[in-house]
């Protein structure tokens, strides 16, 4: 969770690729729960 000022912006740790090119991003979690919504359920 970042914090600007009066703002809180949650992101989350996409980890991409196979053992040998892995790489992490942070993207935001209201793109990520709308793009892929079954991540987030249960």
């Amino acid at each position: 969770m970042k914090r600007l000022r009066n703002k809180e912006i949650s992101s989350v740790k996409v980890v991409c690729g196979g053992p040998a090119d892995e790489y992490a991003t942070w993207e935001l979690e209201s793109k990520m729960r709308e793009s892929y919504p079954e991540l987030f359920s249960g």
